[in-house]
């Protein structure tokens, strides 16, 4: 692993720029920083520190009393045009080390020859956007920064499975002609295929050959018309210390939509997670045009989020 090269140090300041891959003891402090100022974002350890040791990240770092062994109290981390994640300690905002962070980060990613900085998701992401939690999202837009999405919103959702009352659909239900069952190795290609038609951004997930190992504890879980994948959705433990499990990547083949397709996933996904264990099932990075789906079923919105960008 990378040690962490110095960058530049601003006299007179206590901001301190770093390259390259952070060190675990850097790692693990983002995380822990994350975790106390972000409690609501229910984002699991696991996923947190993967994006944390992309080995395109950039830290921009404040440390107490400008000193390198210091208590991390400020973090920036950069991904190429993105910003995944701009935090301070909450015993020391408004200090102006948030905007500093800011301001380091930007001439970074100028530099770096991009002419717009997205906050939240890129190659990866922790969170989708900015928390609109305490008007988080107002220090950026002050600063320059919109809304990208316009007058659709960005969403988390939660429901806690004690509350889950559905009528429960089981693997190998046969529901108005579509076949609801585990996915295995033999349905990679159709439901890749699926993903073309509908979200290719989910393509790398559904690539992943655990997934479809039998007895994998993060199944997919399909819909099968005729030997053709329809839809697909993908559950999995989000967080073991929480006793979270998730839902993500729900995708339907255009000509099977309306059919209710999604909403059978869902209630399968959300019944397994159940009967796995789970007190809590999640859902992250939805959007408002599908949540009354997902609210009938007995979510609810958990955390709201400013998808914001800038021209630079």
């Amino acid at each position: 692993m990378n040690r962490i090269k110095q960058g530049d140090r601003k006299q007179g300041d206590r901001l301190l720029v770093f390259q390259d891959q952070g060190e675990n003891i850097l790692i693990h402090e983002i995380t822990e920083l994350f975790r106390k100022e972000l409690p609501e974002v229910l984002k699991g350890e696991y996923s947190v520190e993967s994006v944390l040791s992309d080995i395109d990240n950039h830290f921009v770092y404040h440390r107490m009393n400008g000193k390198e062994d210091g208590r991390l109290i400020g973090i920036s981390v950069i991904n190429k045009n993105t910003i995944y994640l701009l935090l301070v300690d909450s015993e020391f905002q408004r200090q102006g080390i948030g905007t500093s962070l800011l301001k380091e980060s930007e001439k970074y990613i100028k530099t770096a020859g991009y002419n717009k900085i997205i906050l939240g998701v890129g190659a990866g992401y922790i969170m989708p956007g900015v928390p609109m939690i305490e008007n988080a999202h107002v220090f950026f837009e002050n600063n320059g920064y919109y809304h990208s999405w316009g007058e659709e919103d960005c969403f988390d959702l939660k429901m806690q499975l004690c509350d889950f009352t559905c009528n429960k659909i089981k693997p190998g239900d046969l529901i108005g002609g579509y076949l609801y069952r585990f996915a295995n190795e033999n349905d990679i290609e159709g439901i890749i295929q699926c993903c073309e038609e509908d979200a290719d951004g989910f393509i790398s997930h559904y690539r992943n050959d655990e997934q479809y190992t039998s007895g994998t504890g993060n199944p997919v879980f399909v819909a099968e018309y005729a030997g053709e994948i329809c839809a697909a959705i993908m559950t999995g433990v989000e967080s073991e210390k929480k006793n979270i499990g998730y839902l993500g990547c729900l995708i339907t083949s255009p000509d099977h939509r309306n059919k209710g397709l999604g909403t059978t996933l869902v209630k399968l996904g959300t019944g397994y997670l159940k009967d796995s264990g789970f007190e809590t099932s999640w859902l992250g990075y939805t959007y408002t045009s599908i949540i009354g789906m997902y609210e009938k079923i007995g979510y609810k919105v958990c955390m709201k989020y400013f998808m914001g960008e800038k021209k630079i």
